[in-house]
């Protein structure tokens, strides 16, 4: 059975009813698109959805433990495990990723068209109370020298957070995740990361490894598969497996082919493969040119991406 969660709003400032409508509102749409993380042992803190693929936004120092198991809950009342597929301690960020199906993702707007007296909104699990959401305005933009090589900005507002709050979103008006909630800063300014910080570095970590889900071996090539192949070279891949699962059916490719070339691009060896996959790797299948029981043969195997595993 589904758990209902908690829901209260807190603010410094009182708010006319329309606007407590349009809140309510935001609430609403956003609420299946944020998650409690628990760690094994530990408090838990706040996540919320990035992407369908089960990709996940929380705070570095909410999963700072890789010896510790993690967790999420999501509204609806599924408890998922998860595993943290990326982190960077210094600006206190970190993606998880958990399998399941209908999860919907907060839409992200732009931090850099925040103004000042602009209201904003947070929701989170304060002290362990689920789907709290509290109210502010949005007080400055400020820089923070991490290191010699490397400056932060920062989100300051009078937005209440509380332990449970930190790597839940920061909204605006409309709704939009525009920061991320990292911790109390002094009195009543609280701190977020901007989501034009977010969106740069997630932008930048590594995709995955493409890969056709086929287990390979270089073999020598028979004088007459040489002769009939268009770049006549001397060796191949044999396919000697054949991934389960998601790889099933997806390809063209059989037991027992030898893989000669994609294109005008020889494949001689399993460099060869992976180089020619990695400049493929937008797209959805991979034209392969075989030789199935000496015929030589034009198919097509689907491309999938090998997710990466946790990153330092």
């Amino acid at each position: 059975m589904a758990q209902t969660p908690t829901f209260s709003t807190e603010s410094s400032i009182p708010l006319p009813d329309v606007f407590s409508n349009e809140l309510t509102e935001i609430f609403n749409r956003s609420q299946p698109g944020i998650v409690q993380v628990y760690t094994e042992g530990r408090g838990g803190g706040t996540g919320f959805v990035w992407h369908k693929d089960g990709r996940i936004i929380t705070n570095n120092h909410v999963v700072s433990r890789d010896d510790l198991k993690v967790q999420v809950l999501l509204s609806d009342g599924r408890r998922l495990s998860a595993k943290v597929l990326h982190r960077n301690p210094q600006l206190d960020l970190a993606v998880l990723k958990v399998s399941a199906d209908n999860l919907q993702p907060l839409i992200v707007g732009k931090s850099s068209a925040l103004r000042v007296g602009e209201w904003v909104f947070a929701i989170g699990h304060p002290w362990g109370q689920r789907w709290v959401v509290t109210a502010g305005i949005m007080s400055t933009l400020s820089e923070v020298k991490l290191d010699k090589d490397l400056t932060a900005q920062y989100i300051k507002s009078d937005v209440r957070l509380a332990p449970g709050n930190s790597g839940g979103p920061l909204l605006n008006a409309d709704g939009e995740v525009v920061g991320i909630n990292a911790m109390i800063f002094g009195g009543d300014l609280s701190v977020s990361i901007p989501s034009d910080t977010l969106v740069g570095w997630v932008a930048n970590l590594p995709k995955g490894r493409a890969t056709l889900g086929l287990l390979v071996q270089q073999v020598e090539l028979p004088e007459e598969v040489q002769q009939a192949s268009k770049t006549q070279q001397a060796t191949g891949l044999l396919v000697v497996g054949i991934q389960s699962g998601r790889f099933a059916g997806s390809n063209d490719v059989l037991l027992g082919d030898i893989l000669l070339g994609s294109g005008e691009q020889p494949i001689k060896n399993s460099a060869d493969l992976g180089r020619i996959l990695n400049e493929q790797s937008e797209h959805e299948t991979l034209a392969l040119t075989v030789s199935r029981g000496g015929t030589i043969l034009a198919v097509e195997a689907a491309i999938q991406t090998q997710e990466l595993e946790q990153a330092a």
